[in-house]
């Protein structure tokens, strides 16, 4: 506990000089306190989003509920992403990330823009298969901002196996054009993230090793797939799960990482002693507008909250659903659609 106490200190000090600091520090510690008691109604508004800039992809990888859904594709209108953000004065952080690749939407620079504008901290990931010099130049030039790139594979084999329609050259082209734009600055902050799977596990080390050589800051290795609420998609994604004979080899991705930073996610996220902090903290809203719980399920058919461009977000966050979630995450009661960030099986 003593080595944490610094760093929230210097983190408390940061968000006294933003705009708004000190009401953004009110809001931050009444959420934290919400959560740690397990209200079920909130006196504050989120300071923490993710916003879905829109829900097409041109990729389409197996373990994604993009790729086994048929939609009408729907893109967020900025307008309305202004008057999001004119609503919830009081983020922090916002995700400008959803099912689809951000950088379909042609507004996408702008949008990060008008967060950093407003003193929001900004990020999104993508497949790293989109970039002009008019976009490169554009992220390149943002001041609080995390891009992360999604990379699954080491050889263009293992990658565009996984990653369909993608070519690995280009992504690594474009990933080391934004680093060489970037330069010596800090920011943007430039990641890699990798999920790992039965087809890839074996090649992780040589993703941390690729990410040195294209000097990105950090790499995150997740083994953690989601079903994303729905029995049909556990059963796409179960046979892509590493088994207990295929660990990672986390020997050698320490010693692949001679620069850059790496963080390894593995096992359940949550448990009734570490619950979800979600419906406490942040939120999901679709590029339509509908409210999700969380990223992890982002879809509306499987658990709709409201929809911000009906009626108020602030009170969409205190409804009968919400609360009712809230309940359920306090008293280790959870809904299916969680099942898979508490490590539990589907229903039979």
């Amino acid at each position: 506990m003593a080595a944490r106490a610094p760093a929230a200190i210097g983190k408390l000090r940061r968000l006294l000089r933003e705009p708004r600091g000190l009401l953004k520090a009110y809001h931050l510690i009444g959420m934290r306190l919400a959560k740690r008691l397990r209200w079920r109604s909130m006196p504050f508004l989120p300071v923490r989003l993710d916003v879905e800039p829109i829900d097409a992809c041109n990729f389409a990888c197996d373990h994604c509920q993009v790729t086994h859904w048929s939609r009408k594709a729907t893109t967020l209108d900025p307008a309305r992403f202004r008057g999001l953000l004119d609503a919830l004065p009081m983020l922090r952080e916002i995700k400008l990330q959803g099912m689809g690749e951000p950088l379909l939407h042609r507004d996408l620079p702008a949008m990060l823009e008008e967060g950093e504008r407003r003193g929001i901290a900004m990020s999104f990931t993508t497949n790293g298969s989109i970039s002009t010099d008019a976009i490169a130049s554009r992220l390149a030039s943002l001041g609080n901002t995390r891009v992360a790139f999604s990379v699954d594979g080491a050889t263009p084999e293992t990658f565009e196996a996984i990653r369909v329609n993608g070519n690995f050259a280009k992504v690594v082209a474009n990933i080391a054009d934004l680093v060489r734009r970037r330069g010596d600055a800090e920011q943007p902050r430039i990641e890699l993230r990798t999920v790992a799977t039965s087809r890839n596990a074996h090649e992780v080390p040589d993703i941390i090793r690729l990410a040195d050589e294209l000097g990105v800051d950090r790499v995150t290795v997740t083994t953690a797939l989601t079903d994303w609420g729905k029995e049909d998609m556990a059963n796409v994604v179960a046979p892509l799960a590493l088994r207990g004979e295929q660990p990672l080899e986390t020997g050698e991705i320490a010693r692949a990482a001679k620069r850059v930073a790496v963080d390894v996610e593995t096992g359940p996220v949550y448990s009734s002693e570490r619950p979800c902090p979600w419906p406490w903290n942040r939120s999901y809203v679709a590029a339509n507008g509908d409210v999700v719980p969380c990223c992890v399920i982002a879809d509306s058919s499987v658990v709709k909250m409201g929809n911000v461009f009906e009626e108020p977000f602030a009170n969409i966050w205190n409804n009968e659903r919400y609360r009712e979630l809230r309940r359920a995450i306090a008293e280790d009661d959870v809904p299916d659609y969680c099942r898979t960030c508490y490590g539990r099986k589907a229903p039979a």
